[in-house]
């Protein structure tokens, strides 16, 4: 099932002059073989990309889409005037992003139930919760990563793994564009609170540390 469709998605590439004619025959020859090696992703060996891109796609669908979740309740909580609009905005990217990874997994004969993660749930409470300061909840967020680079670059590594499926390799290099863009925000977010020490401070941290003080 997973070898016919990648004779489809390569046939279709070579078609419409995405893949030279060597490339095609050098892939051809790779399927027709067996593909022996398999593809080597996220430290496992999958059976071909394109149970690889399954699985990365079902393993980041139900964080984002927790995230769109989390964003726009603490948007309708949130005590600091000039973030509202940007926790509406990134919260409105996730949840595209899932709406576009779910038509994706559709389109490789795949899907993706919701999982239950109580680490999730007590992300999102946490988020919502009237009662925590937005800088102790940007703080949760900026925790784990020290700048954006180091947030996408898996993403971009994985990106580069991609061979085949040209249109999921597109897809997810938009996807890592916006989530560098989210990721810069929340830190710029939480300097201009207070909450670490930056780089040289841009106009949007001074309209932040102003609204804090009015």
């Amino acid at each position: 099932m997973s070898r016919e469709f990648e004779f489809a998605q390569l046939l279709r590439a070579y078609r419409k002059g995405i893949l030279s004619e060597k490339a095609f025959e050098e892939e051809m020859t790779r399927l027709e073989g067996g593909a022996c090696g398999g593809f080597i992703a996220m430290g496992k060996t999958y059976a071909s990309e394109r149970d690889a891109i399954v699985a990365y796609l079902q393993r980041v669908r139900n964080g984002e889409a927790a995230g769109a979740r989390a964003l726009e309740q603490w948007a309708q909580v949130c005590k600091t005037d000039c973030m509202r609009s940007g926790l509406r905005t990134i919260a409105e990217r996730e949840a595209y992003h899932v709406r576009v990874i779910d038509r994706k997994l559709n389109d490789l004969g795949a899907r993706c139930e919701p999982a239950a993660d109580p680490e999730i749930d007590r992300f999102v409470s946490m988020q919502s919760d009237p009662n925590i300061s937005d800088l102790d909840k940007l703080r949760r967020i900026t925790s784990s990563f020290a700048n954006a680079d180091e947030v996408v670059k898996p993403i971009y590594e994985f990106v580069d793994l991609i061979k085949q499926d040209l249109d999921a390799k597109e897809m997810l290099a938009l996807w890592a564009e916006d989530e560098y863009s989210s990721i810069k925000w929340f830190l710029h977010a939480c300097a201009a609170l207070g909450g670490a020490a930056q780089s040289p401070a841009d106009s949007r941290h001074e309209a932040m540390a102003s609204a804090q003080t009015h």
